[in-house]
């Protein structure tokens, strides 16, 4: 149990920064409650850590201070945005280089577009072998599906997964249970986002051309 002494690194993989991503804002649900636990926490925003090298050292000097490292980043075709991964190899040379004694534990949040969770499983299996790699202690893998859309169930989630990360313990299958059933049903998903592409053009003057096909070729 850390009685009130940990402290919890967020990385957060999404182009969108700290303040205005869905990546950051579903880790922030996790670091809240375990601060309310007695836990210190900070922030690292991968896209700009790699920019510099002053940036590079500050993030690896946030990982060796961290007890356990909760990463949150949006899924990119079956993977990470290519900054993310960057960052993530200098973690894994530097700490593979270095031999480090203080080994972390490591917990994901992915989230996608696609209304199925599972559309998460080949980045989270990509996570694993980081973790490996990067001398972290993988807890586990949460993947939320529908843009990240977090309802009562993953907020139900989210307690248990911080009330295992502060006593050190397993954690349950019921996190993965609450957190892996689509929020809805696909064909439900397929008229919301049909809507919004149609508010959305609308709003931009571009209603009547949804249907174009500008690189379409026509034989003459």
């Amino acid at each position: 149990m850390s009685d009130g002494g940990g402290r919890v690194l967020l990385l957060v993989g999404s182009p969108k920064g700290i303040e205005k991503s869905n990546s950051a804002r579903i880790g922030r649900m996790v670091v809240d409650r375990l601060e309310r636990r007695g836990w210190t926490s900070e922030a690292v925003h991968l896209h700009a850590a790699v920019r510099t090298e002053e940036g590079r050292h500050a993030l690896l000097d946030a990982i060796d201070r961290a007890s356990v490292v909760l990463f949150a980043a949006p899924l990119y075709v079956d993977s990470l945005p290519a900054p993310t991964i960057r960052a993530l190899e200098a973690i894994a040379a530097d700490r593979w280089a270095e031999s480090v004694s203080r080994v972390p534990r490591f917990v994901t949040l992915i989230n996608c577009g696609f209304v199925e969770p599972s559309q998460n499983d080949t980045c989270q299996r990509i996570l694993q072998r980081f973790a490996e790699r990067a001398g972290f202690e993988w807890l586990t893998g949460i993947s939320l599906g529908s843009g990240g859309q977090v309802r009562r169930r993953v907020r139900e989630a989210f307690d248990t997964l911080a009330e295992s990360i502060d006593l050190e313990i397993l954690v349950p299958d019921q996190v993965e249970r609450l957190t892996r059933e689509p929020l809805m049903p696909s064909w439900l998903y397929v008229i919301g986002g049909n809507h919004m592409w149609k508010r959305w053009a609308a709003r931009n003057g571009a209603k009547e051309r949804l249907r174009d096909r500008p690189y379409e070729r026509i034989d003459t």
